[in-house]
């Protein structure tokens, strides 16, 4: 792609469609995103330790059997895992990221802690175990087609103890509309995310009334070549009333929103990010 395919791009971007799917298992990537999954300056890659701290303390209170078994889906570098692990609980961790689930794997056997990482795309994890509690925290639920999404929680339907508890973290509504709906920008880096080399990042967004969706157009301009890379990135929204209602024909039940002060969220995402509680 050149500068001249940014002029003749296709406007408004697809959903799911739009750009190469940005490429979370690169492994030069991985490690570009580890290190900002590790950082305690900001929360938009993994939150910082003091809020997942309190998370986990919410996590306990539901498992007094500490030798309860969990499972967290999109685990990055194991900031929860290795936290639950602490405490006592047998901890599985699944991530699509190679330097995270490299990071993890070296922390849990430095500090000799009960944690399995397996490096998967959590749409087609299985296991022969069942687990007392599963997690899929930051919103990651949205990321995924309504098809993809569905599955995923029936497959952690399916690998919940009876009684099991699912913990699941979503964008609201709001929120993604608010993503999609969000006026084009640019920056400059010298390094960064998307590139080590100095570059320019276009970003345009764009929100589809009738699929509720927001779909986020990276473009990546390299300083010295001028060469284009392109991704693209969508989110799918969900009323309140249509979480409940997938939960339940998944084989979930009892679903309820976490207040605030149960499952703190961080300032950065106050009323964007919401917390459900089913039950197998």
């Amino acid at each position: 792609m050149n500068l001249l395919d940014i002029t003749r791009r296709s406007v408004p971007a697809l959903p799911w469609v739009s750009g190469d799917k940005i490429p979370w298992n690169d492994p030069a990537f991985s490690q570009r995103m580890l290190e900002n999954h590790l950082s305690q300056q900001h929360d938009w890659a993994s939150r910082r330790l003091m809020i997942i701290k309190q998370q986990v303390e919410w996590i306990s209170q539901q498992l007094p059997d500490k030798q309860a078994k969990i499972l967290d889906l999109g685990c990055g570098p194991g900031l929860y895992t290795g936290m639950l692990a602490e405490l006592g609980y047998h901890c599985v961790g699944v991530d699509f990221s190679p330097a995270s689930i490299a990071y993890a794997t070296e922390q849990a056997k430095k500090q000799q802690m009960d944690v399995e990482y397996v490096l998967a795309d959590i749409r087609d994890y299985q296991s022969e175990h069942k687990f007392d509690l599963i997690m899929l925290t930051f919103g990651e639920f949205n990321v995924f087609t309504p098809a993809d999404a569905e599955q995923i929680l029936a497959n952690a339907s399916s690998l919940l103890s009876n009684n099991g508890i699912l913990v699941i973290e979503v964008h609201t509504y709001d929120e993604v509309r608010r993503q999609g709906e969000s006026l084009s920008s640019w920056q400059s880096y010298e390094t960064g995310l998307f590139s080590s080399n100095p570059h320019l990042l276009l970003q345009e967004n764009y929100w589809d009334q009738q699929q509720a969706t927001a779909t986020t157009r990276y473009l990546v301009i390299g300083a010295q070549q001028a060469d284009v890379l392109e991704y693209g990135a969508t989110m799918q929204a969900y009323t309140e009333s249509q979480y409940l209602s997938m939960f339940e024909h998944c084989g979930l039940k009892a679903a309820s929103r976490l207040m605030p002060e149960q499952w703190p969220v961080g300032d950065t995402f106050t009323d964007k990010l919401v917390v459900y509680v089913s039950y197998k």
